[in-house]
């Protein structure tokens, strides 16, 4: 029988919900208002001129991992692969940035920048998971 849920557990959701409820926002934002989210993230614009179809792919990709991490939500012990699976999106996303400032592509100003939302999210599912593997939960 599982152990009854204690404040761990409980934080290992509130990690995860806050990663999936972040993550689907930006989702649906880029996917309902490509052109507005374009001009909504500062950095977004150095990037080059604005291409909708491609804003509401990545838009998809964000959706998809927060509703896969929302799920894992409701029990984080048993659904901690759909937490992996949700997470691993947004991890490799976050180290594409890292990439990209550690090769010369992109400003440590535009990282620093970007770095809160980029890296957030998927430090926080990597948090929620440690904190599952160190107390056995996994």
């Amino acid at each position: 029988m599982p152990a009854k849920p204690d404040s761990l557990d409980r934080l290992v959701q509130l990690l995860l919900l806050v990663a999936a409820v972040t993550t689907i926002a930006n989702g649906a934002f880029m996917l309902a208002k490509p052109l507005d989210w374009y001009v909504f993230v500062p950095t977004v614009v150095t990037t080059g001129p604005p291409n909708a179809h491609f804003i509401r792919d990545i838009g998809l990709a964000y959706l998809g991992s927060g509703l896969i991490l929302l799920y894992a939500t409701a029990d984080p012990a048993r659904r901690w692969r759909a937490a992996f699976v949700g997470g691993l999106w947004l991890t490799l996303h976050g180290l594409l940035h890292i990439y990209e400032v550690a090769a010369g592509i992109c400003g440590p100003a535009t990282f620093w920048a970007d770095a809160p939302a980029v890296l957030g999210q998927p430090a926080l599912v990597i948090a929620a998971l440690a904190i599952l593997k160190l107390r056995a939960r996994i």
